[in-house]
C-alpha cells in the first residue's frame, strides 16, 4: 500500500492528533490534522488496531478555520489546535474530558454531561505563559539550536515568532542560542541528545523520567546519552517588592567539568548584562539519561549583577490576591490569568471547611493555602523538600499557623501522621495519583476529595478506582493551555 493517504479528519484524539477512518474502518491518527480538514498524510506506523500518520499538506481547510497564530504553525508541535476557533477548541476539550471519563473511568455519560458545563476559557489567548521550557538540539552541522520540538518528532526548531511569550523573552532565547553556538565553535560543547531522541523523528510523547540505576542512584548521562546543553527555562514573576515584574533564566546541562561550568557562567553573565529585566541566571545539572527538564543538582545562581547569590533564584506569583514565593525551578501554573479561575473554582467546590484538610502534592502551598482558612488544620505532603520549605514560608507569610508540611512519599507520610481528614485536596502531576497514594486515600475514607487534574486520562483511571466508594458530585474544567488539547479538570468526590 502507498505511504501517502488522502484523509478527511472527523475527530480529535487526546494528544491533539486528527482522527480519520480508512475503508475497512481502520482508524488513522494524523499529527497536524484537525477536524473538518481534508489532508494528505504520510503513514508512519501501521498497528493492528490503528495507524499513525503525519499531515504533509492540507488539501481543504476546515470551513471555520482560524488564521494562523504564529509563523511556526507548520513545523512546531507546541500549539496543534491553533487553526481551530477558540469556541471549537473549548468544545473539543470538553468532549475529550467526557470521553476519557466514560471510556476509561466507566462513568455514565449522561450523568457527566449534566455535571460538566462549558470549559472556562483562558482570559488571554496569546503571550499568556509565565514560563517556557526551550530545548537544545543539534542542527545539521552539529551546532546547538534552541527552540521547541517539531510536530510529530524530536528535532528542535527555533521559534522566534512564538505567540505564547512576550518579545523580550524571545529575544533572550535568541541571544542564548547565538552565544551557545559561538561557544560550541570554540569549546566543542554540544547539544544533548537523549537515547530516545536519536534518529530525529518518531512520534512525540510526553517525556517522563527514566528509572534510576541500581540502589536508586541516577544513571550517568554519558552512559547512554551524549552532549552537554539540555534546556533553557525562562520564567516571569515578581521581585521581592511584589510589584516589579522580572524574568528568571534556568539553564539545565549534563554534568560538566570546570571548563564546561565556566562556559555556562559566561553565558549567564552575558545574558544578565544584555537584559536588565533578568533578575537571575540559574545553572542546574541532570545526570539521568532522559529528556526530562528537571535539575538534579544546583550548580550556581547568578544575580542581576552577575554575582553568585543563591537567594536570587526566589520569585513570587499571585493567586487570588495572595502572593506565593517560589524558586526558579518550582512548579506553579504557567498561565497566571487562568490560574485565578482554577483557584476560584477550587474554592467554590469546597465551600464548607472542617477539622482537617489533607493537601496531597501540595507543591509550594497553592492552592491549599487558599482553602486553609475554612479548616482547623491542614497537612501538606510533597516529595520535593525544596517545595515543602517554600510551602512553610508561604504559610507563615499568610498567617496560616495551623498548616503543617512534610516532605516524602505521600502514602508513607499519611500513615505516620495518623490523621482522619474531613477533606483531601489532590493535585497530582500528569501521571495522576501514585497507586500507594490512591490506596491510602481509600483507607482514610475522607468525606470529600477534590481532585485537580491536568490529564483527563489519568483522572479517568483514578476515577474508576474511586467510583465504587464515592459519588462524583461536581465536575468543572478550565482552559490553562489554549491552542492545545490539554484541559484542567476539577472533580469533587463525596462519600455516600
Amino acid at each position: 500500500m502507498s505511504d501517502d493517504l488522502t484523509l478527511d479528519i472527523h475527530g480529535l484524539s487526546h494528544d491533539g492528533r486528527g482522527v480519520a477512518r480508512l475503508e475497512g474502518s481502520a482508524v488513522v491518527f494524523v499529527a497536524g490534522g484537525l477536524p473538518g480538514q481534508r489532508v494528505r498524510a504520510r503513514v508512519l506506523r501501521r498497528r493492528p488496531r490503528f495507524w499513525e500518520a503525519a499531515c504533509t499538506a492540507v488539501l481543504r481547510e476546515a470551513p471555520d478555520a482560524a488564521p494562523p497564530l504564529c509563523p511556526h504553525r507548520e513545523i512546531c508541535g507546541g500549539c496543534p489546535l491553533q487553526a481551530m476557533p477558540m469556541e471549537r477548541q473549548l468544545t473539543w476539550k470538553r468532549t475529550l474530558a467526557l470521553d476519557a471519563l466514560t471510556r476509561v473511568g466507566g462513568l455514565d455519560r449522561a450523568a457527566l454531561e449534566a455535571l460538566l458545563g462549558p470549559v472556562a476559557p483562558s482570559p488571554a489567548l496569546t503571550r499568556f505563559r509565565n514560563k517556557m521550557e526551550f530545548a537544545f538540539g543539534p542542527d545539521a552541522a552539529g551546532l546547538p539550536l534552541l527552540g521547541l520540538r517539531e510536530r510529530g518528532g524530536r528535532r528542535v526548531t527555533p521559534v522566534p515568532g512564538c505567540a505564547l511569550l512576550p518579545p523580550e523573552a524571545l529575544r533572550m532565547a535568541d541571544l542564548t542560542q547565538a552565544l551557545v553556538r559561538e561557544q560550541a565553535r570554540a569549546n566543542g560543547l554540544k547539544a544533548w541528545i537523549a537515547p530516545e531522541q536519536r534518529g530525529g523523528q518518531g512520534m512525540a510523547r510526553t517525556a517522563d523520567a527514566r528509572p534510576a540505576g541500581r540502589k536508586g542512584r541516577p544513571r550517568r548521562a554519558e552512559a547512554s546519552g551524549e552532549g552537554f546543553w539540555r534546556f533553557l527555562t525562562l520564567r516571569r514573576g515578581l521581585a521581592a517588592d511584589l510589584r516589579t515584574p522580572r524574568w528568571w533564566a534556568l539553564c539545565l546541562t549534563s554534568p560538566g567539568d570546570a571548563r564546561a561550568r565556566a562556559a555556562v557562567r559566561a553565558l549567564g553573565r552575558e545574558l544578565l548584562a544584555a537584559f536588565p529585566q533578568l533578575a537571575a541566571f540559574v545553572h542546574e545539572e541532570r545526570a539521568s539519561a532522559d529528556a526530562f527538564a528537571a535539575g538534579e543538582r544546583r550548580v550556581e545562581v547568578l544575580d542581576a549583577a552577575g554575582r553568585s547569590r543563591p537567594e536570587a533564584a526566589r520569585l513570587h506569583l499571585p493567586l487570588l490576591g495572595r502572593f506565593f514565593a517560589l524558586d526558579a525551578a518550582s512548579f506553579f501554573q504557567v498561565n497566571t490569568g487562568a490560574a485565578q479561575l482554577l483557584a476560584r473554582t477550587a474554592q467554590e467546590m469546597l465551600p464548607n471547611g472542617g477539622e482537617e484538610l489533607l493537601d496531597l502534592y501540595c507543591g509550594v502551598g497553592a492552592p491549599g493555602l487558599l482553602l486553609a482558612p475554612a479548616f482547623s488544620r491542614l497537612y501538606g505532603l510533597e516529595l520535593d523538600p525544596r517545595a515543602v520549605a517554600l510551602a512553610r514560608e508561604n504559610a507563615a507569610r499568610l498567617g496560616a499557623a495551623h498548616c503543617r508540611y512534610a516532605a516524602g512519599d505521600a502514602a508513607r507520610l499519611t500513615q505516620a501522621l495518623d490523621i482522619a481528614p474531613d477533606a483531601v485536596l489532590a493535585d497530582p502531576p500528569r501521571a495522576g495519583l501514585a497507586p500507594a497514594a490512591l490506596t491510602t486515600l481509600l483507607r482514610l475514607r475522607p468525606r470529600r476529595i477534590l481532585y485537580i487534574s491536568c490529564n483527563a486520562a489519568t483522572l479517568a483511571r483514578d476515577a474508576a478506582a474511586l467510583q465504587p466508594h464515592y459519588r462524583l458530585a461536581r465536575l468543572a474544567a478550565v482552559d490553562l493551555f489554549p491552542h492545545t488539547p490539554h484541559v484542567e479538570c476539577l472533580a469533587l468526590w463525596q462519600r455516600p
